[in-house]
C-alpha cells in the first residue's frame, strides 16, 4: 500500500504528542483550521497546521497545546487521522493520495460572498459530524449579518490601507465587509478593483473621510524600501485622517469572519466618534 511504502522508505517524524494509528481531526492548512477550531472540540482533534497558533489565526487561544502538521502527504499517512480538513494546502493530488490510503478528507467549495462563506460552516459540520456545532454558528452569524444590514448607512467614505501601499477595491471581500459596517467606500470612484497599488494622486484630490488599516502592528510584515506605503502621501494619510485599525485576525481567510470584522469597524467607528452611539451596535 502507498501508506506501508512512504513509511518504510522514509524516516519521518510525526508532529509533537501525535502516534501511527491515532484517530481524530486533521486540519492542515490556516483556513482549514478556523474550521476544525470552530467547530470541534479539543479532545476531538489531532493535530491543525503550525499556523493555527499565529497571529492572524482567528481561533489561535483554542489551537494552544495541540499538535501541530507541515501539511505533507507523508505525515497524514502516518498519522492515520479519522478525516483531514483542507483548503489548499496537500498538493493537486492530496485527495487522490490520501483517498487510496483510506483517509477521508474534505475541501469545502469556494465561497463567493458573505453568505456562502458562513454556510460553508455546514459542509464542513456535516463532513466532520458537527451538523449542530455548525448549525449554532450559522444561526448566529446570520442573526448578526441582519442586524448589521438594519443599519442607517453612513456617508462617510473609507478606504483600506494596508503597510505595502496596496489596497482592496470592489470584487474583495475587504470592500464588501466596510460595506456592511455600514460605510461606503472610495473603490468604485477611484477605479479601484480588486487589489492594487493606492492611487495617491486621487486620494489627494477626492480624500476618503476615514481609513481602514490591517496588519500595521503585525511584527512579520516587513515592507520594501520601494513600496508605495512609504510614500510621503501614504504617511500623511494616516496622520491626518482618522484609523481604524482592525485585527488581522478578523480578515482571516477571506470572509469567514466577515460578521465579526464589520461589527468591529462599526464599534470602532462609534468609539473615535465616526458615527453615533445611537447609531451602532448594543453595547
Amino acid at each position: 500500500m502507498l501508506a506501508a511504502s512512504l513509511a518504510g522508505g522514509m524516516a519521518i517524524m510525526l508532529p509533537s504528542g501525535a502516534h501511527a494509528g491515532d484517530t481524530g481531526l486533521v486540519s492542515i492548512d490556516f483556513c482549514a483550521d478556523q474550521y476544525l477550531l470552530g467547530l470541534a472540540a479539543k479532545n476531538e482533534i489531532q493535530a491543525v497546521s503550525y499556523e493555527a497558533a499565529g497571529l492572524r489565526s482567528y481561533y489561535r487561544e483554542r489551537a494552544e497545546g495541540l499538535s501541530t502538521v507541515t501539511g505533507s502527504m507523508e505525515e497524514i499517512l502516518l498519522m492515520q487521522p479519522a478525516m483531514v480538513l483542507r483548503t489548499w494546502r496537500g498538493g493537486p493530488r492530496a485527495g487522490e493520495i490520501m483517498s487510496r490510503a483510506g483517509i477521508p478528507s474534505f475541501k469545502p467549495p469556494y465561497a463567493f460572498d458573505i453568505e456562502a462563506n458562513i454556510n460553508s460552516f455546514l459542509e464542513v459540520g456535516s463532513a466532520i459530524g458537527k451538523t449542530a456545532e455548525a448549525q449554532a454558528f450559522v444561526d448566529d452569524a446570520t442573526a448578526r449579518l441582519e442586524v448589521l444590514r438594519s443599519y442607517e448607512r453612513s456617508g462617510l467614505r473609507a478606504v483600506y490601507m494596508t503597510p505595502s501601499g496596496f489596497t482592496a477595491g470592489t470584487g474583495t471581500f475587504v470592500d464588501d465587509i466596510i460595506k456592511l459596517a455600514g460605510f461606503d467606500t472610495i473603490a468604485k470612484e477611484a477605479d479601484i478593483n480588486f487589489w492594487m497599488p493606492l492611487p495617491l494622486e486621487k486620494m489627494v484630490l477626492s480624500p476618503p473621510d476615514f481609513i481602514v488599516a490591517t496588519f500595521f502592528g503585525d511584527p512579520d510584515v516587513h515592507v520594501s524600501h520601494w513600496s508605495s506605503g512609504r510614500h510621503g502621501v501614504y504617511k500623511k494619510m494616516l496622520g491626518s485622517l482618522p484609523v481604524i485599525h482592525v485585527p488581522s485576525r478578523y480578515l482571516s481567510c477571506s470572509g469567514a469572519f466577515a460578521v465579526d470584522a464589520a461589527e468591529y469597524i462599526r464599534t470602532e467607528a462609534k468609539r473615535i466618534g465616526l458615527i453615533s452611539r445611537e447609531d451602532g451596535i448594543n453595547d
